[in-house]
């Protein structure tokens, strides 16, 4: 993610690369005959190198800095893996299907996430804050799959999880926030 917003900050038109791939510069062939009789529909084919303008090393280019933004954010072991890929493009593919894996491992990492939320517990001797820290990283996580869930239902579950040797404390705070949902409901806009 960090990566991503680095390239958008960089240039956006490096995000119309990794959507897309990089820019080839074509031009028009006209409708013609090959030896053999068939004819070729008018369409485009991609120009020499001799036959670049200015506009289209430009558009080149960028392919070439987003390929070294890439490599120079990952670490030395990646970078091997990204050695052979001639566009930014597969770059980044590649970098998703290593660090993502294929949609059916998106799927059991997501699968796998949803069980250990459901299941979630703070552990015994944990303060709240470990706890909390916890509990915020596996939230993240779900959503950065796609997975999310209505705050009140988190901060419910979470306060439930809680281990006994802080139950005083989570109790105040389900109090208190019992009383201003009921305050809130009644038609005041306090809360105590």
């Amino acid at each position: 993610m960090k990566m991503l917003l680095f390239i958008k900050a960089s240039n956006p038109l490096y995000i119309g690369i990794l959507e897309n791939g990089s820019f080839v510069p074509m031009k028009p062939v006209s409708e013609s005959t090959a030896p053999d009789g068939t004819r070729i529909p008018q369409g485009s084919t991609p120009k020499d190198l001799s036959e670049y303008i200015d506009t289209n090393k430009e558009l080149i280019r960028l392919d070439t800095g987003l390929m070294l933004i890439l490599t120079d954010s990952v670490d030395k072991e990646m970078s091997y893996q990204l050695m052979n890929c001639v566009s930014g493009k597969q770059m980044w593919d590649t970098i998703n299907l290593i660090m993502e894996g294929t949609e059916d491992v998106q799927e059991n990492r997501l699968d796998i996430l949803t069980s250990q939320y459901e299941s979630f517990r703070s552990l015994p001797g944990e303060s709240i804050t470990q706890g909390f820290e916890k509990y915020t990283k596996l939230l993240n996580e779900l959503t950065m799959k796609g997975k999310t869930y209505p705050l009140r239902e988190t901060n419910r579950k979470f306060m439930m999880t809680l281990p006994h040797h802080v139950e005083h404390k989570s109790s105040s705070i389900r109090e208190s926030v019992t009383q201003s949902i009921s305050i809130i409901e009644g038609g005041l806009n306090i809360i105590v």
